[in-house]
């Protein structure tokens, strides 16, 4: 996400503060470009005191059905207390309809169901590989003509893994044009050392991790890594590839 400008100070309003005591406090960001999460209202507010979270960014509990914006939820000052308004939305996609929540028991084309565009969709599809994977840290990368860029991500670490930049030379990333999965475990080869020493950058060990190409029409799109402390199941794997597989049909479908 781009860095805002201003010196903030974050107040997230009561009626937030009690979602997340009453349920679960897991919380999706987006600024229409990058997105984050599940991250809790802490690291949220943190965030946007440090600019790494613009103050026009929306926002989705995971319970919720519509993205919100950051300034409904939060009060949002400068040093001096006053106001920030932030600039116009250019992509306001909470006013694009309903979104599905994430219920374990949703079918894997569910959890992209919603998606208006295609950065929608890679958000839903992290929060819905997570869940199902019992991921402890994630990323999604986007291929462009140098490699591959971070642009959804989770973990405690998030806000400073957004932007990392892989080249296309990266041994995993080449397995992922060619079509393969890449599964980094026990003994990692050349592959699989390149997604845990990513994944660790978010700021977990990570002993488990995959990694799933993301190719509509055939062509590979990007890439999304999750990873734990735990070896993954082949259970779960296959729970991740049908998830992709029905990212695939939705962003050929938005294509």
């Amino acid at each position: 996400m781009q860095e805002d400008i201003f010196m903030t100070q974050v107040k997230i309003l009561p009626h937030v503060l009690d979602v997340a005591r009453a349920g679960s406090d897991r919380w999706y960001v987006t600024d229409g470009a990058t997105s984050v999460g599940p991250v809790n209202l802490d690291l949220l507010a943190r965030g946007v005191e440090a600019g790494k979270v613009p103050v026009e960014s929306f926002v989705r509990h995971e319970a919720w059905k519509v993205w919100r914006p950051l300034r409904e939820l939060a009060e949002i000052t400068d040093d001096d207390g006053v106001p920030i308004v932030g600039r116009p939305s250019t992509d306001d996609i909470s006013a694009a309809g309903l979104r599905p929540s994430m219920p374990q028991d949703f079918l894997p084309s569910d959890a992209v169901a919603g998606a208006v565009d295609r950065r929608d969709a890679l958000l839903l599809l992290l929060a819905a590989a997570v869940a199902r994977g019992h991921a402890e840290v994630a990323m999604i990368h986007e291929l462009n003509n140098d490699g591959a860029v971070a642009v959804s991500a989770h973990g405690p670490q998030v806000f400073e893994a957004l932007g990392m930049r892989t080249k296309l030379l990266d041994p995993a990333l080449v397995a992922a044009a060619a079509g393969i999965l890449v599964l980094a475990e026990p003994q990692p080869g050349p592959a699989g050392e390149a997604i845990v020493g990513r994944l660790s950058r978010l700021g977990l060990p990570v002993t488990g991790a995959v990694m799933l190409p993301i190719r509509p029409h055939g062509r590979l799109y990007g890439t999304i890594e999750l990873g734990r402390r735990t070896p993954f199941r082949a259970i779960e794997v296959a729970g991740l590839e049908a998830l992709v597989e029905a990212l695939v049909f939705k962003l050929e479908a938005l294509s």
